[in-house]
């Protein structure tokens, strides 16, 4: 009974500390050992109790420790415990079990411990760390040890254990550890042609906008390229106006300044790397880097942050 209050008050989580395996495992023990009494000298039967109790704890999923001494101490335990024969099982065996679960509950859920243990509400491992269910049955069965640990506490342990080492990560790096350098960037007075031949040549989506000292004013996006659509789209009146300057030399093309985008998501360079899972949670495809004094020095998309913290799918930092 102490050896089962060991686990009930200190391993409440355990798998063999849970009301079936305690109760259950406790009188199914007795019932063993009280009918192993009948079977001769105690120097035999005392073993045989043991090993045939462990035996039907497995059988019945009830496997509880202590239920071994409840099998040998209906054997040893002396006159008054071989006279009450089979009630042995039920008083003070299953009594003093019943007793200690409720006891169990009482105190665990007064000092903040579930019990009965109820298994965290998290989401598959696959959905949060780099390991799948089956990996981990795989690893279980090549360990080939029972442990005191349900599969999925496992793979919740697991699966905490690597997002936080990940956010550990996170906060060690920094965003410049991560970015790389951009194929091309643009200029306010590019022509617009110009421009979009470079993100054309570079599959690029959007280049920024840098200034005659390189810091970025802005970006410029296919998307607004198209917009702009061709001079057949163009309304008369801007036709009018670019045939006039063409007519007198003076050509008035339009301009990478005329079309920037004031959006523009950046971060420095020594900024963690927690603020960039923050950028990319609120929805930023890329985050460009600068430098002390604003000048750009690289951009970072998700996938350059995943190979950053060697492969680790991360949720956003806290």
């Amino acid at each position: 009974m102490a050896a089962s209050a060991v686990l009930l008050f200190c391993l409440p989580a355990a798998p063999l500390a849970q009301p079936w395996p305690v109760i259950g495992g406790n009188v199914v023990s007795a019932l063993v050992g009280a009918a192993c009494v009948q079977l001769g000298d105690p120097l035999w039967t005392a073993p045989l109790a043991g090993g045939l109790a462990i035996a039907a704890m497995a059988a019945l999923r009830c496997l509880h420790p202590p239920g071994g001494a409840v099998a040998v101490t209906a054997v040893l335990g002396g006159a008054a415990v071989q006279k009450a024969g089979l009630w042995f099982a039920l008083a003070p065996v299953g009594v003093n079990s019943v007793l200690m679960v409720l006891g169990a509950v009482a105190w665990n859920n007064l000092s903040g411990h579930r019990y009965p243990h109820v298994q965290p509400a998290v989401r598959p491992p696959e959905q949060k760390a780099g390991f799948a269910r089956e990996d981990l049955d795989a690893a279980l069965d090549n360990y080939g040890e029972t442990l005191d640990v349900s599969r999925d506490d496992l793979a919740s342990i697991l699966a905490d254990t690597e997002q936080r080492a990940a956010e550990r990560r996170a906060r060690q790096q920094t965003c410049g550890a991560v970015a790389h350098p951009l194929p091309a960037t643009l200029s306010p007075e590019m022509p617009l042609a110009a421009a979009r031949a470079l993100l054309l040549r570079h599959g690029e989506p959007a280049l920024p906008v840098l200034d005659s000292e390189g810091r970025p004013v802005g970006v410029l996006s296919m998307a607004a390229l198209v917009a702009v659509g061709g001079a057949a789209t163009r309304p008369l009146p801007a036709r009018a106006r670019r045939a006039t300057a063409l007519l007198f030399g003076r050509d008035t093309a339009p301009t990478v300044g005329s079309l920037v985008e004031m959006e523009f998501v950046a971060l420095r360079d020594n900024a963690p790397l927690a603020a960039l899972l923050a950028r990319f949670h609120d929805g930023a495809q890329q985050v460009y880097v600068v430098d002390a004094e604003g000048r750009l020095t690289g951009i970072v998309r998700p996938q350059d942050l995943l190979a950053g913290l060697g492969g680790d799918v991360l949720e956003t930092a806290a």
